[in-house]
């Protein structure tokens, strides 16, 4: 029996990103479903916690230009700030004590039985708020986990980097079991170790619609829309943003927008209506009583299957490339929706998306995930 077995998991839960919250909330969430109290570890380093302040502590002229912004938004800006450190404080279980740096959190193994790293973009190096913190390097003892960590969508792109692959070894040599997000990660590390490297779906996918309804907004939009989630600077380019406006037309639909960050307005532009809501509750709700989504980001994607809406996901044209993500691409290839794709001057599929189809490849994916978990924590 596992009543009175303690799991910590680390994870990307304090940034201020709906997908990242909710994977953290989902995996949390999973792990007391199998019968094990759990606590996320408290962790952000300063460069994450620069990130999302409202007001950031001066180095140098770009701050400046970022603070000056942020207090002729203030309203917004710090509604947001707070919508999701509330939801952060009330919806996780954290752990008391707040840690900044890997050095600090020695304590934290004489407290608990075993260790989870996941998921989200944890194991991408290249990241602003990365720590080798993620991978549990502070953990000697007890059983180290991982379930569905990401390295990022191009990580073969560094097969040639030797020194990479030798940090990636040497973070994962004690480590129990091994489980990635995607295909390329498994690809990536599974030469590198000795363990066997699982691909899972993302935890968002383990759980049940109505285990997000406690943290959903009411309805927001009282007519029938189109919601579209772009993620701010990285995800929001001007061939996206077409291939959206060019459906909306066809359809009749207005498009819904929410804030992601100083941006975000650059789609008004396009006619796309901005909600002054930014947080969680709000993008679950969104996506749950939108009539299509319209989707740049991997956990549009993931909720728009979740909840079982039309989607599409939005590839955008950068010098004449189309943006292939491995992380949605594996994800629609799990579900047998890999022609769900939106892109400038191309034919979307229009067929609307059968999912009685799509729920039996799901129960199995989220079958095998959950056999995953449970033999890991448990071993």
């Amino acid at each position: 029996m596992t009543e009175n077995k303690k799991a910590a998991l680390i994870t990307y839960h304090a940034a201020h990103n709906n997908g990242s919250f909710l994977q953290a909330y989902a995996t949390q969430r999973k792990i007391q479903q199998l019968g094990y109290e759990c606590d996320i570890i408290n962790f952000s380093t300063p460069r994450q916690q620069y990130l999302y302040d409202v007001y950031k502590k001066v180095s140098g002229p770009k701050d400046i230009a970022k603070n000056l912004y942020a207090f002729f938004h203030h309203k917004l800006i710090q509604q947001r700030h707070d919508d999701f450190t509330n939801l952060i404080d009330s919806a996780l279980s954290l752990t008391p004590k707040f840690y900044e740096d890997p050095s600090q959190m020695g304590d934290l193994e004489a407290q608990y039985d075993v260790f989870v790293s996941g998921s989200d973009q944890i194991w991408n190096t290249d990241a602003w708020d990365y720590s080798d913190a993620y991978f549990l390097n502070f953990v000697h003892a007890k059983p180290k986990v991982s379930y569905a960590s990401s390295m990022g969508g191009h990580i073969l792109d560094k097969r040639g980097d030797t020194a990479l692959a030798d940090r990636y070894r040497r973070l994962l040599a004690d480590y129990r079991a091994v489980s990635v997000r995607e295909k390329s990660a498994q690809e990536y590390l599974q030469p590198l170790i000795d363990q066997p490297v699982t691909q899972v779906i993302d935890p968002t996918l383990l759980l049940e619609q109505k285990d997000y309804e406690a943290i959903t907004a009411p309805r927001l939009v009282d007519e029938p829309y189109i919601f579209y989630y772009a993620i701010d600077s990285i995800e929001l380019n001007d061939s996206a943003a077409k291939a959206v406006q060019a459906y909306a037309k066809e359809t009749g639909l207005p498009v819904y927008v929410m804030f992601t960050g100083n941006k975000s307005y650059g789609l008004e532009k396009y006619g796309f209506h901005m909600l002054d809501v930014a947080a969680p509750n709000h993008y679950l709700s969104l996506i749950r009583h939108a009539d299509h989504v319209l989707t740049a980001s991997f956990h549009g994607t993931a909720f728009s299957i979740l909840f079982e809406k039309q989607f599409h996901v939005v590839r955008g044209i950068r010098n004449g490339k189309v943006n292939m993500d491995d992380r949605m691409s594996s994800l629609l290839a799990t579900c047998g929706l890999e022609k769900q794709q939106l892109i400038e001057g191309m034919q979307w599929h229009d067929e609307a998306i059968d999912f009685t189809q799509v729920r039996p490849k799901l129960a199995e994916e989220k079958a095998r995930c959950t056999e995953f978990l449970t033999k890991a924590l448990a071993d």
